[in-house]
């Protein structure tokens, strides 16, 4: 299922300029770098799996939540306010929410994510972005400090 996922995300979009959705998801999943675990406490695993996330030799922890009953803001909301906490203590880990199917909480390193995003960034891939998700989902990241 992640696979077929990743396949999708690697189709160019004209919404991100002719660049995939995620071009960067199938690669590693190819190449044994993304894990998924599913999840009955997500805070608590995220938390958990966050913090002992350098032991992995991954690029991306997918944390699947069957159980998870909140809405998206409220995800999102939590993996916000988790990677202040992370970017407080100079942890080098950022959490993604997603939401659709399936609950999801994406762990990678911080500063792996920035590079990629530096690179979509140059291809024109936030172009059409509103301005006010380009501030929320890519310069607040990019501002935080570690």
């Amino acid at each position: 299922m992640i696979r077929e996922w990743a396949q999708e995300l690697a189709k160019p979009t004209k919404f991100n300029n002719g660049v995939s959705s995620c071009p960067f998801a199938l690669p590693a999943i190819d190449a044994g770098e993304v894990s998924t675990m599913s999840s009955s406490n997500l805070w608590l695993d995220v938390l958990s799996e966050s913090l002992g996330f350098d032991l992995l030799d991954q690029k991306v922890l997918m944390i699947f939540a069957p159980g998870y009953d909140g809405g998206y803001e409220e995800l999102e909301s939590r993996c916000m306010a988790l990677n202040d906490v992370f970017a407080a203590s100079g942890i080098d880990i950022w959490l993604l929410s997603y939401m659709h199917d399936d609950v999801i909480v994406f762990v990678q390193r911080w500063s792996e994510l920035e590079k990629a995003a530096a690179k979509l960034e140059k291809l024109g891939y936030y172009q059409n972005y509103e301005p006010d998700d380009y501030e929320r989902h890519i310069l607040a990241r990019r501002k935080r400090s570690a």
